[in-house]
């Protein structure tokens, strides 16, 4: 993943989580561990569109994380980072080995963050994270699991063996099929229910 796209996932997820505000450029490179400049760089982006407010006195503030998380979904692109693509045995073979570490992203992800249970699809294709290298002629081929690359953020951060919601949701967003594409609905339902735009610009 670009580190870009690791500054945008940082302050998504912050932002999910009830934190908007930030003091510096300098704190924000540090929680994504990137470079000042490519903070910089990822920042301007989000100021032009309206997702992040430049503070006058200093640091900046998400003023709209539904339009912060549409624009790192937007860039997702899963087939860059994918290692493997097999069948849901070998994948599961593969996470039996105790000394895999691993996180669970798209549909299998979603269901954990809209409570556990599944009333929305089938959970159709799997999102597999791991900071193992594996390739493609390890596994049988197969579309029902992808193995992706975790990027070193990632595995130091998620720690409940699950990727994190903004990473979640933008997985959903660029995978294929009804069933991403039902999950990510109701992600997005379940996130955005109440407009809070106007009172985040008044406060």
């Amino acid at each position: 993943m670009k580190n870009v796209e690791i500054v945008w996932r940082t302050l998504a997820d912050a932002a999910l989580d009830g934190q908007r505000d930030w003091n510096s450029i300098g704190d924000i490179a540090d929680a994504a561990s990137v470079a000042p400049s490519t903070t910089h760089q990822a920042l301007g982006r989000l100021v032009d569109i309206g997702a992040v407010r430049a503070n006058p006195r200093r640091g900046y503030t998400v003023v709209s994380p539904e339009k912060l998380l549409d624009a790192f979904a937007a860039h997702r692109n899963l087939r860059a980072d994918a290692m493997v693509s097999t069948t849901l045995p070998a994948a599961q073979e593969f996470l039996d080995d105790i000394a895999v570490d691993y996180a669970l992203s798209g549909s299998t992800a979603a269901v954990h963050y809209l409570g556990g249970r599944n009333t929305v699809a089938d959970l159709g294709r799997r999102i597999v994270y791991t900071s193992r290298h594996v390739s493609q002629a390890g596994f049988p081929a197969g579309d029902d699991v992808m193995i992706v690359s975790q990027d070193p953020v990632a595995a130091r951060t998620w720690r409940s063996g699950y990727a994190s919601l903004a990473q979640t949701y933008a997985d959903l967003w660029a995978s294929p099929g009804w069933q991403a594409a039902e999950f990510t609905r109701a992600l997005k339902t379940k996130l955005f229910t109440d407009a809070d735009w106007e009172q985040r610009t008044r406060a």
